[in-house]
């Protein structure tokens, strides 16, 4: 068995706990608002590749630098030893911890992955240069991550030039990559993994070249599989109808506007559930993931109306006010978000007549959802695939408005590119008997190549990692 090892080490506090959860994805450590809440060095498995193994250290975050860094350098005489051995153990667990920290390194550690607070300026943050002393100490390679980016339109370039400029100093730096632990997207790991293949010895390369193929298979198996459920749910939804009744009044279209409201609720809750889980977001992360996307994936017009359902019943009035009613009071905000953003959303709340489309099935008129409404759908749905796809697993604030709007621009010129084929596809749902599989085939590629659009337009540095995909 063959490991390459990265420790990932940065300041307390910082976030360092929040990014291995990230990337292992699942809990590790604890995730407090408070300094050194990690205090042993621990090995996780990142990814395997036969025989090769990438582990992931999270070790105690470095509290006291100035100390510290005069704690290790008389860490070979008796009295340092006593020092580290008996009193700082005893009595000053978190300089302990950081010393523990610093052994870890040294001995195990391939490649050292440094996170610091970006929104910090390096030259102010003084404890940044004794721990960049400390790590030219131990000589390892050295990545420096940068956490807590803010809205990357507007400072990420600045923030990576400002800290490539102050760690020029140290020659074991050898790269500065941009990773934050709450809002990072699952692309960037794979640029982290490269970067970490350029900075091995030779002889080092070819096990992590194995190790990055297979985590570029995994992560591309998530993505496929996630583009294949979107696929199946636009086309579901495309080819959705509800027979009208020989009745087919104020009554009866109500109904069968309520039974698809229905069934496109429980496919949106269904789908998104899915989605959460490919990432590895379950239990109280999917509850988190709700509540977050909720509040940032309201499409314009949404939260005008929220809590407002009788009023909106009432001005709409028949059918269409009851069908509101409903998409208020049930809640339908995130599970079937996408229902109720397209409908009170992008079109408006007087667009929410123009929903829906009679037309005439092959032996009873029918309801179906309209052209306009499934374009609304299918730009949510994807936006939504792109929150999903940046979530940290985390307590930081993840509510990052400008990042939705941006994210938001990307999908909807990507899409707009390809809406004559959009347009083909709903209209191939519509007359493809069940089950449909090859409509939802060619829904799934569209998907797909949006999805790689938008990413590849914002992490350019990534194209190579979507350079090809499972699914085709």
């Amino acid at each position: 068995m063959s490991d390459v090892t990265l420790s990932l080490i940065s300041h307390t506090n910082v976030g360092k706990t929040t990014l291995a959860r990230t990337l292992l994805r699942k809990d590790v450590g604890e995730v407090l608002d408070q300094a050194h809440v990690t205090e042993v060095s621990e090995a996780h498995e990142l990814v395997t590749s036969g025989d090769h193994r990438l582990l992931l250290w999270d070790t105690p975050g470095l509290g006291d630098s100035a100390r510290l860094v005069s704690r290790l350098r008389n860490e070979g005489n008796p009295l340092g030893w006593l020092l580290h051995q008996v009193w700082d153990r005893n009595r000053d667990r978190p300089l302990y911890s950081s010393q523990e920290a610093v052994r870890n390194i040294k001995e195990a550690a391939d490649v050292v992955l440094y996170l610091v607070n970006a929104s910090e300026s390096p030259e102010d943050a003084g404890y940044v240069s004794w721990e960049l002393e400390l790590l030219t100490w131990i000589g390892k390679p050295v990545i420096v991550l940068l956490n807590q980016m803010g809205e990357p339109t507007s400072g990420e370039d600045d923030a990576i030039a400002r800290w490539e400029a102050f760690v020029a100093g140290w020659p074991i730096v050898k790269h500065v990559l941009p990773l934050d632990a709450f809002t990072r997207c699952w692309v960037q790991e794979g640029v982290l993994l490269a970067r970490v293949e350029d900075v091995l010895p030779q002889e080092r390369r070819e096990p992590m070249r194995a190790l990055a193929r297979a985590w570029q298979e995994r992560s591309l198996a998530v993505f496929d599989e996630a583009s294949a459920r979107i696929g199946a749910y636009l086309t579901a939804a495309a080819a959705d109808q509800e027979p009208l009744g020989e009745d087919a009044g104020r009554a009866e279209k109500r109904r069968a506007m309520r039974a698809l409201a229905d069934r496109l609720d429980l496919a949106t809750r269904s789908l998104m559930e899915a989605l959460l889980d490919l990432h590895g977001l379950q239990g109280r992360y999917q509850e988190e993931a709700r509540a977050r996307l909720e509040e940032d994936f309201r499409m314009p017009g949404e939260a005008a109306w929220s809590g407002g359902a009788a009023m909106l019943g009432a001005a709409m009035g028949g059918a269409a006010g009851g069908l509101a009613a409903d998409v208020i009071t049930g809640g339908l905000s995130f599970g079937a978000g996408a229902l109720a953003g397209a409908i009170l959303g992008a079109m408006g709340a007087a667009g929410l007549l123009k929903g829906f489309q009679l037309a005439v099935g092959p032996d009873e008129p029918v309801v179906r959802w309209a052209q306009e409404l499934l374009r609304d759908l299918a730009q949510q749905t994807l936006l939504r695939y792109v929150a999903v796809a940046h979530f940290g697993r985390g307590r930081g604030e993840w509510r990052e408005v400008q990042s939705v709007q941006r994210w938001s621009a990307l999908v909807d010129r990507s899409l707009k590119s390809r809406i004559d084929a959009l347009a083909a596809r709903i209209v191939e749902a519509r007359r493809e008997p069940p089950p449909r599989s090859a409509v939802a085939e060619r829904t799934t590629s569209l998907v797909r190549d949006v999805l790689r659009e938008v990413l590849c337009t914002a992490y350019p540095q990534a194209v190579d990692i979507l350079s090809t995909t499972r699914g085709r």
